[in-house]
């Protein structure tokens, strides 16, 4: 199987022909939101099922894979003191994770309302946070078993918010609804200089792009890349390079594209993946893939923080 699913030629600008993908770890039941921490080389990663963020890391022994701290985490962020912000897929909430395993909510509800379920998060260097909240652990499938088709448009016990909402959360605490009109908002991440937004909505199988205000607001919402494939899967994880590439998970791999929509190509891997993460020195993408995490050279580089 071919690492490359190229479409355009200026695919192998950032990822070369002959790239292979690396297996870092395995025997994990559900893998999602990989965030790279600088000060202490480490990869951490949720493992939904198992209600515990991951911690992954190279020491001159070989690799060690260790439990960070436990909590129903999906997509995991540095903010701008290092510290681990997690969108708490089963907990419902926003949360400041300490290296020791305490937790502090930061937001859990809007209008007085429970949140739904925050799916993935990014921070602006303003220090405002933005994150997604579609209802997917409000509704709890069977294990193995597929949601019926718009599931997320019809009632369901226990969601209190009206909407698939896109929040930003003030550095003063206050929590603002940017836009309500996606299906299943899901990735998100923002342009090198913070003036594009960009969001997934996996129902749709699109990534649209909105223009930030100098507010922190959103507009002139318009559609980046159509996802759509008879492969499985949905877009999910959202990662942007240095150059402004964008680059997503979704049917059948990596979708990548150019900050103009330009598609060109996917990376293709061993299982499906969620989400991903730029690690080491920039230069590599980390993904998590349902039982494992993988890693691959690139030629291109994303920012790292923390």
């Amino acid at each position: 199987m071919s690492t490359l699913d190229v479409r355009h030629p200026g695919l192998h600008d950032l990822i070369a022909p002959d790239a292979s993908i690396e297996r870092v770890a395995g025997g994990l039941v559900f893998t999602e939101g990989p965030v790279w921490r600088k000060r202490d080389s480490t990869l951490l990663f949720s493992d939904i099922p198992n209600n515990r963020i991951v911690r992954w890391r190279r020491l001159p022994e070989g690799p060690e894979l260790t439990t960070f701290a436990t909590g129903r985490s999906n997509g995991l962020t540095l903010d701008r003191q290092g510290h681990v912000l997690a969108a708490e897929h089963g907990g419902r909430g926003v949360a400041r994770i300490a290296d020791d395993g305490a937790r502090v909510v930061l937001a859990d509800k809007f209008q007085g309302k429970q949140l739904n379920s925050p799916n993935d998060i990014v921070v602006k260097s303003d220090g405002s946070i933005y994150f997604t909240d579609p209802p997917y652990a409000v509704r709890v499938a069977t294990p193995g078993a597929a949601r019926p088709e718009g599931w997320w448009a019809a009632a369901i016990p226990g969601k209190e918010q009206s909407c698939n909402g896109v929040y930003r959360l003030a550095p003063d605490g206050a929590l603002h609804l940017l836009t309500d009109d996606m299906a299943l908002p899901n990735g998100l991440a923002f342009s090198p200089d913070e003036s594009i937004l960009y969001i997934d909505d996996s129902a749709r199988k699109h990534i649209r792009a909105f223009d930030v205000r100098a507010d922190g607001s959103l507009t002139n919402s318009r559609i980046l890349l159509e996802l759509a494939s008879s492969d499985p899967g949905v877009p999910d994880g959202l990662k942007v390079d240095l150059q402004g590439n964008v680059f997503c998970t979704g049917p059948g791999g990596v979708w990548v594209c150019r900050a103009d929509g330009t598609l060109l190509g996917r990376i293709i891997l061993p299982e499906l993946p969620a989400n991903l993460a730029w690690g080491e020195d920039g230069s590599v993408l980390f993904m998590t893939a349902r039982t494992s995490v993988y890693r691959i050279q690139t030629k291109t580089r994303g920012a790292i923080l923390g």
